[in-house]
């Protein structure tokens, strides 16, 4: 367990680095085996599906669906600010930076994409570090998701129809259930079944009441010995979870880029123009939440949920769109805004202090 712990905390720390030495490493293997990744482009598709899934199915079984009505109800104005960031300012400035691209139609297509998913709840540990509103952003998390069924493919849609592409809504509907719904479901089920369930049956045996509640046998049937049981299993799967998401994160981002060596080899501005334009719109988005927290009176805690989850996309639901929509070529945007995108995260974190300063708040609040 500390083990775990130690080597997720290490490839979180280092995780830009790690993701630009995987970068520069995939190049020269993918440009020098372009005709192997030419002869077997079925096979290679199945991989990327694979690693996706693969990478998005962790951050599903750490969702607790059943806390969105509480801070639904309580947070509106707060959801309302990230919902239209997320799916209003986000994806039009990406529209607009699209039509530019080099290749408009087939990467303009995947960099929509990656501008119009969701984030994952790995963006929560971000929120955590930032001492913001865990809950708050739990709940952004999970709505975020549900609404991108339905905004994601249409916003993709919408773009293919402007550069005159024939891309069938139900290829993009199939594409968001298989990227976004089916690991959705299927973690939660997982999660139900060897967390909730477990937890249930640890407080129905009392097992759990001197650990969590400090209450008699009674006491640990209620829920909140439950809850407590339940959050002591997770907090001790998380880092292995945490493991497995970044290593397949790290697979995912090889076999992109590997694929498309000769394409960002031969056409580097292609690559300058997505990270330019994806830090343009992280950019505008943390101003945005800046604003509308000082004009919304949001506090520091709720700002730093809002804005996390605003500014963190999961590129693996992205690349299995595109993958499946297009093809790999269009999901080259997912596999370079993970260069850049903790960066810029961590950087916010950093100005923790100028925020609340901003905010009003003082600078030792949590």
């Amino acid at each position: 367990m500390v083990n775990a712990a130690r080597i997720a905390d290490h490839l979180k720390k280092y995780l830009i680095v790690y993701v630009i030495l995987i970068i520069l490493i995939a190049l020269p293997i993918g440009y020098y085996n372009a005709g192997y990744f030419k002869a077997h482009k079925e096979t290679i598709k199945n991989v990327i599906l694979s690693l996706a899934i693969g990478t998005l199915l962790p951050s599903m079984i750490q969702l607790r669906s059943e806390k969105m009505g509480k801070e639904l109800r309580s947070k509106l104005k707060e959801v309302i600010v990230a919902m239209v960031i997320i799916f209003i300012i986000t994806p039009l400035l990406a529209i607009l930076f699209a039509s530019h691209i080099g290749n408009k139609v087939v990467i303009g297509i995947g960099y929509i994409a990656a501008n119009s998913v969701p984030a994952s709840s790995a963006s929560v540990a971000y929120v955590m570090l930032a001492g913001g509103n865990i809950e708050l952003a739990t709940v952004l998390v999970i709505l975020s998701i549900l609404i991108a069924l339905f905004a994601a493919p249409t916003y993709v849609a919408l773009y293919a129809q402007s550069v005159h592409m024939n891309l069938p809504i139900i290829v993009l509907a199939e594409s968001v259930v298989i990227a976004l719904l089916l690991p959705l479901i299927l973690g939660q089920i997982i999660r139900y079944c060897f967390i909730t369930r477990r937890a249930e049956k640890l407080a129905r045996a009392s097992k759990g009441s001197l650990e969590c509640t400090g209450k008699n046998v009674a006491g640990a049937k209620d829920r909140g010995a439950r809850e407590c049981l339940e959050n002591k299993m997770m907090k001790k799967i998380k880092p292995y979870l945490s493991i497995w998401t970044i290593t397949f994160m790290f697979a995912l981002i090889g076999v992109l880029i590997a694929n498309k060596a000769g394409l960002l080899i031969s056409n580097p501005s292609l690559a300058l123009y997505i990270i330019t334009a994806q830090l343009v719109i992280y950019t505008t988005v943390i101003l945005s939440v800046i604003i509308a927290s000082k004009v919304l009176n949001i506090a520091y805690r709720e700002h730093m949920a809002v804005a996390f989850i605003s500014l963190t996309k999961n590129e693996s639901v992205a690349a299995t769109m595109a993958v499946l929509a297009i093809g790999p070529t269009a999901a080259v945007p997912a596999a370079l805004i993970p260069a850049i995108q903790p960066l810029v995260a961590t950087l916010y974190i950093s100005m923790a202090h100028t925020v609340k300063r901003i905010l009003g708040e003082p600078g030792n609040q949590q």
